[in-house]
């Protein structure tokens, strides 16, 4: 039952994912519930999702920030 509820939970996060594949970093930061200086720390120092520099601006592949987020998922213990 449990891999039903999170097999739609995937299939909810996929179908409310912006229609862009490229994101910049307030939209990302919102995608992923956390604040642009969150993000802008991680690229300045490391430990965040991949993002592409375009000129002077960062992009984040929708793609790359929901596998960042996949990387973090932990079970519960009980």
């Amino acid at each position: 039952m449990q891999e039903i509820v999170d097999r739609l939970d995937r299939i909810e996060a996929r179908l409310a994912a912006p229609p862009r594949a490229y994101l910049p970093v307030a939209e990302a930061a919102e995608f992923m519930g956390l604040s642009k200086q969150q993000l802008d720390l991680w690229r300045m120092k490391g430990g965040g999702p991949a993002f592409h520099r375009v000129g002077r601006k960062c992009l984040y592949a929708v793609d790359d920030l929901r596998a960042f987020m996949d990387g973090l998922r932990q079970e519960p213990l009980a």
